[in-house]
């Protein structure tokens, strides 16, 4: 019996992630929605879209997941703080340059030159008062 656990242990920590629990937090709610989507929905749509839209390899996605993933949190953390004080577009557009731009910097040492510069290009059309 203990030799079976053990096995089913040892599956689990090698197994791929699809067969594994996901990260904790990304079954929390994502508070800017009222529709039931989860923080996990918004990671795996963000980085389907980067992936196609840089064009990321099979090395690249693992830490595009991680940088997609912190940018959520903190966008969404940020989110539950500003309901709190009072959430307006001007707080909101704030913040989310303020993430963001931070997720495009730290993209920087994932992603090759002329992919980055496909992201910096979207990231100032996108956020034009950015100091990217």
């Amino acid at each position: 019996m203990k030799n079976i656990f053990l096995a089913i242990a040892l599956l689990l920590t090698c197994a791929p992630s699809g067969f594994r629990q996901g990260n904790p937090v990304e079954k929390e709610k994502f508070v800017f929605l009222n529709n039931g989507v989860t923080v996990g929905m918004i990671i795996n749509s963000v980085l389907k879209a980067d992936k196609q839209r840089l064009k990321l390899t099979g090395a690249q996605l693992p830490k595009a997941r991680q940088i997609i993933t912190d940018a959520t949190v903190k966008y969404n953390e940020g989110v539950k703080k500003l309901k709190v004080s009072g959430l307006n577009q001007k707080k909101l557009r704030v913040l989310a340059i303020a993430v963001e731009t931070e997720k495009a910097r730290n993209y920087e040492g994932v992603l090759s030159p002329q992919q980055y510069r496909l992201l910096a290009a979207n990231h100032n059309k996108t956020y034009p008062e950015s100091k990217l």
